[in-house]
C-alpha cells in the first residue's frame, strides 16, 4: 500500500514537472524572435541550389520571417513549400533558441538533402538530370555533376521509362559503372554506348533484355579482350539477344 502511494506521488510530481517545464519553455519561446536563418546542406549532396538560394526560398514561403515571433512560425508549412522544389529530396526545419533569460537568440535551422542525379540528358532543346526515382532536376549552369551522359533523340519520357532501369543496373555494378560513360540514342530508339576504356562503338540496340546483353558483353571482355586487347575491335553489336557480333579494325 505504501509503495503504491509513493508511486502515485512520484508520477504526480513527474507530470507536474513536465507541465511546468512545457509552460516555461512556451513562455520563453513567446519572447524569442527569429534573428537568423541557418541553412545546412548535407555534405554528400550535390549543390543544385546553395545556402543563400534556399534561405531566400524559405523567406519567400514564410513571408517576413526575420524578427517574427518564433512561436508563430509554422515550420511544417515551410517544409511543405520547400519540398515543391524538385532539387530538394528531404528537408527539416526547426527552431533553436540560444542565450539566457536576458538575451535570447532565435535561429531557424534548415537542414537540406538534395536529390542525387544518376543520368544527364542533353538533346536539341533540353538539358536536365534524372535521379533514381525519375524526378527531373533542371541543369544548373554553375553545377557540374559527374553522371552518365545521354545524347541524341531522347525525350524525358524515354529516358525515364527506357533508360533509367538500365542506368540503375549500370550504377549497381562496379565494373560497368566504371566502364560506361555515355549513351547515344538514335531516332529509331537504338542505344549506342561509349566505353571509358577502348574506342570501340558498342551497339546495344533496344533496351529490351539489356541484362542479358550486358552479360554477353562481359563474357566477351573476360574471354576475348584478355587475349587480343581492348583495341582489337572497332564495333561490338549486341542488338540481338544471345548474339555478339564484333568488327575488327
Amino acid at each position: 500500500m505504501f509503495k503504491s502511494i509513493v508511486k502515485i506521488a512520484f508520477l504526480g510530481l513527474l507530470v507536474a514537472f513536465v507541465v511546468v517545464t512545457t509552460a516555461f519553455s512556451t513562455s520563453k519561446l513567446a519572447k524569442v524572435h527569429c534573428d537568423e536563418i541557418v541553412v545546412v546542406i548535407d555534405k554528400d549532396s550535390p549543390r543544385f541550389i546553395d545556402e543563400k538560394e534556399i534561405a531566400d526560398l524559405v523567406k519567400k514561403a514564410g513571408g517576413n520571417l526575420l524578427n517574427t515571433r518564433f512561436d508563430s512560425i509554422n515550420t511544417e508549412k515551410l517544409e511543405a513549400e520547400l519540398r515543391k522544389v524538385t532539387a530538394i529530396k528531404n528537408i527539416e526545419i526547426y527552431r533553436r533558441v540560444t542565450g539566457d533569460d536576458m538575451d535570447f537568440k532565435g535561429r531557424l535551422m534548415v537542414e537540406v538533402k538534395q536529390r542525387q542525379p544518376i543520368l544527364r540528358v542533353i538533346n536539341d532543346t533540353e538539358n536536365f538530370y534524372l535521379d533514381d526515382e525519375g524526378v527531373r532536376i533542371p541543369a544548373n549552369q554553375g553545377v557540374a555533376t559527374q553522371v552518365l551522359l545521354v545524347n541524341g533523340d531522347v525525350s524525358e519520357q524515354y529516358a525515364r521509362e527506357e533508360l533509367l532501369p538500365m542506368v540503375k543496373f549500370i550504377r549497381s555494378d562496379e565494373f560497368w559503372n566504371a566502364q560506361i560513360e555515355q549513351l547515344q540514342v538514335s531516332r529509331q530508339g537504338d542505344v549506342i554506348m561509349a566505353p571509358l576504356v577502348g574506342d570501340q562503338i558498342i551497339e546495344l540496340g533496344k533496351t529490351v533484355d539489356f541484362q542479358i546483353k550486358f552479360r554477353n558483353l562481359r563474357a566477351l571482355y573476360d574471354q576475348a579482350f584478355s587475349k587480343v586487347g581492348w583495341e582489337y575491335y572497332s564495333k561490338i553489336n549486341l542488338k540481338y539477344t544471345n548474339q555478339v557480333v564484333c568488327t575488327k579494325k
